[in-house]
């Protein structure tokens, strides 16, 4: 058996596409979405991930707001900004770029990004909202792998699926994701006592490991959907974690790194600040 192999990179353009059009009939009512990030100091990462998002932004017509704060800013200082991002009706998302010095306390930054402008989640209020049901701000990598099993027509329900990860980044949001849509759900992580046979027994398998080659063939039941979350650098080149050319003999989809559920989270931000937008404005 040969998988089909899952083209993110046609999933996100897709999604892109249609966030452009909505953008176009905001625009007929005076509505723009606005999307701001906040990062302090000059990590290398974070840089790179906030030009991402100003680029992305600009590809379907938001506005983009950045706000570099220099290393060795207050704690209350940002919680001012934030407080001012807030209120400001022009934005409609904020992004808190992490990392920050070891002084800044996260949670208390998290906490103070209102929970209807919070992008990816890291008000507990919003886990709240994931956990009753509602996905508008789920985390974006695991609101990615829903969108990309919904593109590809996979039905969950009733489906057992099981998830190699449980950080609350990916491993969590994505199980409660997965249980809102009625699926059987088994968790597993570096404790669990047998995760070969409990991969082996999902119709859906969503791996976030950080470990390159974990995801052999034999761990795959034939068939099955292997959603790839994982994203490392082995000489220079990105990888996941999946024996990737091994399990395309026994899957039936798979989602390819590089290619895969990355480009599908970049958009799921976009998508997320339009609905962002659609809710504090009243324009639909």
């Amino acid at each position: 058996m040969a998988a089909q192999i899952i083209d993110g990179k046609a999933i996100a353009e897709q999604v892109r596409e249609e966030i452009k059009a909505e953008v176009a009939k905001l625009a007929t009512c005076g509505v723009k979405p606005g999307v701001a990030t906040i990062l302090v100091g000059e990590d290398g990462g974070a840089q790179f991930y906030r030009g991402q998002i100003e680029k992305n932004t600009g590809t379907v017509g938001f506005a983009y707001f950045n706000h570099q704060l220099p290393a060795g800013t207050s704690e209350a200082e940002i919680l001012d900004l934030i407080a001012s991002l807030n209120a400001d009706p022009a934005v409609h998302g904020i992004l808190a770029l992490m990392p920050m010095q070891a002084e800044i306390d996260q949670n208390t930054v998290f906490n103070a990004i209102a929970p209807e402008k919070d992008l990816d989640c890291v008000n507990p209020a919003n886990i709240g909202h994931v956990l009753l049901g509602d996905q508008l701000f789920a985390p974006a990598t695991p609101s990615a792998c829903i969108e990309i099993l919904d593109r590809e027509g996979i039905e969950l329900q009733g489906k057992d699926v099981t998830i190699v990860n449980h950080s609350n980044i990916v491993g969590k949001p994505v199980a409660l994701l997965c249980l809102n849509r009625n699926a059987s759900v088994h968790v597993v992580h570096v404790f669990s006592k047998d995760v070969p046979a409990a991969c082996r027994e999902a119709d859906v398998l969503i791996s976030a490991a950080p470990v390159q080659n974990l995801i052999k063939a034999d761990m795959v039941k034939p068939g099955a959907v292997v959603v790839d979350v994982t994203t490392i650098r082995v000489e220079g080149k990105q990888v996941g974690s999946l024996e990737f050319e091994a399990v395309c003999e026994v899957a039936g989809r798979v989602t390819p790194v590089p290619g895969g559920v990355g480009p599908v989270t970049n958009v799921i931000l976009l998508k997320k600040a339009l609905a962002a937008c659609k809710a504090q404005t009243g324009v639909k």
